[in-house]
């Protein structure tokens, strides 16, 4: 053994002589420098970058070249096939890996009683909120979630499934914020709360900017307000007052750009899909539709009949769900997402220029007892979920268009407590629900790919 040792050492010697000895190498002298290295600024790079990934995410071609060069194209074909059937049965084996739940082939929900959910590490874990979850919105890459509550805090985190970790946290000092949202290009977060003015955070500059467009009218409280898709060419926020007047303020021009009146108090919005018509809701349970792009005129009114106050609407491209006081959900047909004239109207009579009808429903939904508070729509407008602060675990979860209500969700074993927010992501495969605690659960729906 010791003869070993020896001529491996040798042997290392041997490699690690130079194969040559350059006489100029004797004069050079080595070059030394005494500026620091700016640790700083590439940490700072890094964070930007990191930060600039997670609201922007990643383009389609370097995915695709990352693909091509992380190994041979067998590898690529076997790993894409590998993901693709684990994806197919996460998504159509949800039945025997947890026995509920049906989808077809192509991975759509079909009208069952049951459906295939998995509960995951709550959204806001790494960070809870210490008081009510007033608002919860996924930004537009699906990556992100916004939780924002009476705590004064706006939270940003990047949702994974495992970790869920915090990506920022603004604090707005005397500021409960009763409602927040990505604006516009998703790049922007409008918070809002009992004041007559609301703020404007950059995502992007990290700046704050506090809104003074409304301070010449008579709005004392800022607390409720829906903003227009992200599909609108010019973004819109309307405020919901008490005395039935509806600001319009710009989120590109940060001006006010109109405004409605309806009757009596407005307490639910909700924009069309291209965000050229308004449909606000209120105390006299009538849903006013108004045109934007002709002087805010309102071209229609529908009475609701099963509601003595609406307190919550939704819009799909397909249905209009319709809230109210007595805990029933009413659901209309809306193609195209657009308000349509039915032609099973009970009721049309002209009034100039504006039309009231009675629409007739297509069905309601009767399982929650106390008021209706909170209604949303999935993306794509498969799955609708409704839920009521008022009472405990009061979310149902419905599959449009058989107005079926899913019999195993919530079960007696989630720990939903008082719901007073819900969401889904982007392409519906998470579902995020935010409670009086504080915590902002999180849930995977199995019938969507992610």
């Amino acid at each position: 053994s010791r003869r070993a040792v020896v001529n491996a050492t040798t042997m290392s010697d041997e490699i690690l002589n130079p194969a040559w000895e350059d006489l100029d190498d004797a004069d050079a002298k080595p070059t030394t420098t005494t500026k620091p290295r700016p640790s700083g600024l590439c940490a700072v790079g890094g964070s930007a970058r990191l930060q600039h990934g997670r609201l922007v995410g990643s383009p389609g071609w370097a995915n695709s070249f990352r693909a091509q060069h992380a190994g041979g194209q067998d590898d690529c074909n076997n790993i894409y096939t590998g993901l693709g059937n684990m994806r197919d049965l996460m998504r159509n084996g949800g039945d025997q890996l947890e026995g509920g739940g049906k989808s077809d082939q192509a991975g759509c929900l079909t009208p069952d009683d049951l459906i295939v959910a998995t509960r995951l590490q709550d959204g806001n874990v790494s960070d809870p909120s210490r008081g009510v979850i007033r608002s919860l919105e996924f930004h537009k890459n699906g990556r992100m979630l916004l939780t924002a509550g009476l705590d004064k805090y706006i939270r940003l985190f990047d949702i994974d499934g495992v970790r869920n970790a915090k990506v920022q946290g603004v604090f707005l000092e005397d500021f409960p914020i009763h409602k927040a949202c990505f604006g516009g290009d998703g790049l922007k977060i409008v918070a809002a709360g009992r004041r007559n003015y609301f703020y404007i955070y950059d995502l992007q500059h990290g700046t704050i900017e506090r809104s003074s467009a409304l301070l010449g009218k008579e709005v004392r409280s800022l607390e409720s307000f829906v903003q227009s898709t992200a599909e609108a060419n010019h973004p819109v926020v309307a405020f919901l007052g008490q005395d039935g007047q509806v600001p319009l303020v710009s989120l590109k021009s940060m001006t006010t750009t109109g405004s409605v009146k309806m009757n009596g108090s407005a307490r639910a919005g909700v924009f069309s899909s291209d965000g050229q018509r308004l449909m606000t809701a209120g105390g006299d349970g009538v849903i006013y539709v108004w045109d934007l792009r002709n002087q805010s005129r309102c071209i229609e009114k529908i009475v609701d009949e099963s509601s003595v106050q609406v307190t919550s609407l939704a819009l799909s491209h397909g249905h209009l769900a319709v809230g109210s006081d007595t805990g029933v959900v009413s659901i209309y047909e809306n193609l195209k997402g657009e308000p349509r004239i039915p032609v099973e109207a009970t009721e049309d009579c002209w009034n100039g220029m504006q039309q009231t009808m009675r629409r007739k429903r297509m069905n309601t939904i009767t399982n929650l007892m106390t008021e209706v508070d909170n209604i949303t729509f999935s993306a794509d407008g498969r799955i609708l979920a409704v839920s009521s602060r008022f009472k405990r675990d009061s979310l149902r979860l419905v599959h449009m268009p058989s107005c079926k209500v899913f019999a195993n969700f919530p079960s007696t074993k989630s720990p939903l407590n008082y719901v007073w927010t819900a969401c889904f992501s982007p392409n519906g495969a998470h579902l995020a629900i935010g409670n009086a605690r504080g915590r902002a659960l999180l849930y995977r729906i199995h019938a969507f790919d992610t």
